[in-house]
């Protein structure tokens, strides 16, 4: 078994991009669930999503901490971020929920299950998300399906595409 030194990279790591490094997880988090040792399939999307809004957009990421936004561009507008990976409840799938709507826009990435590229993105306000998504007191929160954000919001599937192709050429270290 090779050991290496806490908090060092694993060799070869580098040379991936962000897409790779998301199957390998991908694959790295079958294999733990089909060991039996974990019970969930939580990925790093939700973060990876936020740096794509801000690499299309521009302007900062705001501490986990800041409530209902994740991105506030260079002119001032507050975008919150969704993120899920395309599931076998397709367009009936529903994002995290919603606890406040002081925000400007939300965008919403959809990723495609195994190759982890953008397969749909949409922009929406926070009026148009907070008409079409269903309260539930059990999170205390408006939860927005894939299917009612479509419905209402503005396709922006090339734009986030691009954003994401920049950014994991940008985070791709020489190999």
């Amino acid at each position: 078994m090779t050991t290496h030194p806490p908090g060092g990279e694993l060799p070869g790591l580098a040379q991936f991009g962000v897409r790779d490094l998301l199957r390998l997880e991908a694959a790295i988090n079958a294999e733990f669930r089909a060991r039996e040792l974990v019970r969930t399939n939580n990925k790093p999307l939700g973060d990876i999503a936020e740096c794509i809004v801000r690499q299309a957009r521009g302007g900062v990421l705001e501490p986990n901490s800041t409530k209902s936004h994740d991105v506030t561009t260079d002119d001032g507008r507050r975008i919150q971020v969704k993120a899920m990976g395309r599931r076998a409840l397709g367009r009936s799938a529903v994002f995290s929920p919603f606890r406040s709507f002081d925000f400007d826009t939300a965008v919403f990435l959809v990723f495609a299950q195994d190759t982890f590229e953008i397969a749909e993105a949409w922009e929406a306000t926070a009026a148009q998300i907070e008409a079409v998504a269903r309260f539930s007191r059990h999170v205390n929160g408006h939860l927005p399906s894939l299917a009612r954000i479509a419905a209402v919001g503005r396709d922006v599937t090339v734009e986030m595409s691009a954003a994401y192709a920049a950014l994991d050429r940008r985070t791709r270290l020489p190999g």
